[in-house]
């Protein structure tokens, strides 16, 4: 094998080129896999509080087709959901409202 290598070195660049292809095939599939399981995360633990809140299942679907994405409907509920990879973490959610009166926090 190494001699096969040390015979025609192009072969070298070949391996590497497929072998990047394939992590890169695998990190997109990973990605969507982890992002459509953590959505199905937040997306039970949202009907669940609109269960607990004493919504109807009619209006459940209302808001769940109103918003497929669930992320407007997370923010109104007040919902704080972690997200990150790894040891980057950013909390989502909870924003804090501005008491009358008082100049806002970003002028």
């Amino acid at each position: 094998m190494i001699q096969l290598l040390a015979d025609q070195p192009w072969l070298i660049v070949c391996l590497l080129t497929a072998i990047v292809i394939v992590a890169c095939v695998a990190i997109v599939f990973i990605t969507d896999y982890l992002r459509t399981s953590q959505q199905a995360e937040i997306d039970a633990a949202l009907k669940h509080d609109m269960l607990n809140r004493g919504m109807s299942a009619a209006e459940i679907k209302a808001v769940l087709e109103a918003n497929t994405a669930g992320e407007e409907a997370r923010l109104a509920l007040k919902q704080r959901v972690r997200v990150g990879l790894g040891s980057f973490q950013v909390e989502v959610g909870d924003r804090q409202e501005a008491q009358p009166g008082t100049p806002p926090a970003h002028a």
